[in-house]
């Protein structure tokens, strides 16, 4: 057989250790030294990455409960805001009604109350007709709002 000749044997284990020592000591001392920096560059950069990543985790984090807090105090604050406009608006409405009423429909109002007063007795009580209580009552001389209201001027 060939391959066992005692003539080429010798020469096939010598190029077979040549190569494979060869190619032994060409990757210990170039390759696997480039291997080893890529892969401590990769862990840095990973460990890099994982302390930016939780960084980013936590501004975002941040960021949310500073939204949510800040909407939260604009509702408080518009709703408060708007409880004081309305409050506001129901005083001006109701002082307002108070100085028509008190200041402006003082006379029309007593001239209401004195006239279906007049009716009322005419009718229910068959009082004549020539009796006229306006005559009898007069609302500039006798009729005092203040009095009876105690308003302070």
């Amino acid at each position: 057989m060939p391959q066992f000749d005692k003539i080429t044997f010798f020469t096939q284990i010598f190029w077979l250790s040549v190569i494979f020592f060869g190619f032994y000591f060409l990757m210990v001392q170039v390759f696997l030294p480039k291997i080893a920096s890529v892969l401590k560059i990769r862990k840095k950069k990973l460990l890099i990455g994982a302390d930016g990543v939780s960084t980013l985790n936590k501004e975002y984090f941040s960021i949310i409960i500073f939204r949510n807090n800040f909407v939260q105090n604009f509702i408080t604050d518009s709703k408060n805001e708007l409880l004081l406009i309305g409050a506001d608006g129901i005083l001006w409405l109701l002082d307002s009604v108070l100085d028509i009423n008190i200041l402006d429909l003082v006379d029309s109002q007593l001239s209401y109350l004195i006239l279906s007063g007049s009716i009322l007795t005419t009718d229910h009580l068959d009082i004549e007709d020539d009796f006229d209580i306006e005559d009898d009552f007069d609302i500039e001389d006798d009729f005092n709002i203040e009095d009876y209201l105690d308003i302070e001027n």
